[in-house]
């Protein structure tokens, strides 16, 4: 017992938990930030139109994502498609004929930022419920 009266046991412990919690919470948010990234893109490439031809880029095989950063602060999943024609198809393009005269306009099926709304009203929180629990489990609650 101190002299003003407080008492701490096990506040070595606690600090040793909060230090491990520390040193493995890039490992942990990456493996959820995974997680959350691989959804996406399934949901891209099943959400992706197929024109019912075969071509060589075919949109919904073109999905490819990577994680960059080190911390928990710098994390990122980057999530592209390689298929030239991605945005033509997402955001819409007009027509024209080989002249150049435009004779109309194909409306874009916007099906990334309807799948990526999906992600954050639905999945997203619950992954970090998941995340939350796996740092609670490892500080011991």
């Amino acid at each position: 017992m101190s002299d003003d009266g407080f008492s701490f046991e096990g506040l070595d412990d606690f600090k040793q938990q909060l230090t491990e919690v520390a040193n493995e919470f890039p490992g942990t948010c990456e493996k959820h930030l995974r997680r959350v990234g691989n959804k996406m893109k399934k949901e891209l490439k099943e959400a992706s139109p197929d024109s019912g031809h075969d071509t060589k880029k075919k949109l919904n095989k073109s999905w490819k994502s990577e994680v960059q950063g080190y911390t928990g602060e710098d994390l990122q999943m980057n999530i592209w498609s390689n298929s030239p024609h991605f945005h033509l198809v997402d955001r819409g393009h007009v027509q024209k004929t080989k002249s150049g005269k435009v004779v109309g306009f194909v409306q874009g099926k916007h099906f990334l930022e309807k799948t990526a709304q999906h992600m954050e009203s639905e999945v997203l929180p619950e992954e970090m419920e998941k995340l939350y629990k796996d740092i609670s489990k490892k500080l011991g609650d």
